[in-house]
């Protein structure tokens, strides 16, 4: 009996555009969905099939979109670990939540990059179809949020914090021409506790607690998004291990 042969899937490269481009939409929608400027600064888009929201206001446009182009060459080069969106309060500077992205790569994938396969589709990958299904659940229980987290009180402002799988400077920061790099080292507030060469979830240490959002496993690149509410929002000083 003759069987079909598996249709490869999209490339390393196509995917983590795709994933690049979620996290922009997601930055967008997490402003709007915790209220760090006000609703009428922001523009009502679709994405997935999901309701998404975009800013209007350019110097947040232009700043979503510096950050995004500079982590872009780490996802493409499997160094981005993390993604933190850190929310603070604008008077005393401390984080109110922070929205962690985990990020996870495909084991072969320096293999890929020294053959310049990352542009070749991939067996066992999903297509243009399934990974749109899978960004499109991840952008629902992204919107759900609002109803399961406190509301910030006070005015706010966010911070994007990275962390690479190397503990190295972003590629990003290597700039030959001299001029400003894109990244400087995080506030020691903003960063998360216990550091990121640790897992959260399996750590000893203790750490304010942490709500598992959703995961999009595509065995290429893998992203899962957790939310930590802090104490100087809760108000509850309890750390679990």
């Amino acid at each position: 009996m003759a069987t079909t042969a598996q249709q490869p899937g999209l490339s390393y490269k196509d995917i983590a555009d795709a994933i690049i481009s979620f996290l922009e939409i997601s930055l967008h929608t997490i402003l709007y969905l915790r209220s760090v400027y006000p609703a009428t600064t922001f523009s009502r888009r679709r994405a997935h099939g999901v309701p998404i929201y975009q800013s209007r206001h350019p110097q947040v446009r232009a700043y979503i979109t510096t950050v995004i182009t500079a982590l872009a060459p780490e996802i493409h080069n499997g160094k981005l670990r993390r993604m933190t969106v850190v929310i603070k309060g604008v008077e005393d500077g401390l984080p109110r939540e922070r929205m962690i992205f985990d990020m996870g790569y495909l084991a072969e994938l320096e293999k890929l990059r020294e053959g310049r396969g990352t542009e070749v589709g991939l067996i066992g990958a999903p297509n243009a179809d399934e990974l749109g299904l899978m960004l499109r659940g991840f952008l629902i229980k992204l919107n759900a949020l609002e109803g399961q987290l406190l509301d910030n009180k006070g005015e706010t402002t966010f911070a994007v914090v990275i962390e690479t799988n190397d503990s190295l400077e972003p590629s990003t920061n290597i700039n030959e021409d001299g001029s400003v790099p894109p990244w400087i080292p995080a506030l020691a507030a903003d960063t998360l506790r216990p550091p990121a060469s640790q897992d959260l979830e399996g750590c000893t240490e203790k750490h304010e607690p942490l709500l598992n959002v959703k995961a999009v496993e595509t065995g290429v690149i893998d992203i899962r998004l957790m939310v930590q509410e802090c104490v100087a929002k809760t108000g509850v000083d309890r750390l679990d291990p």
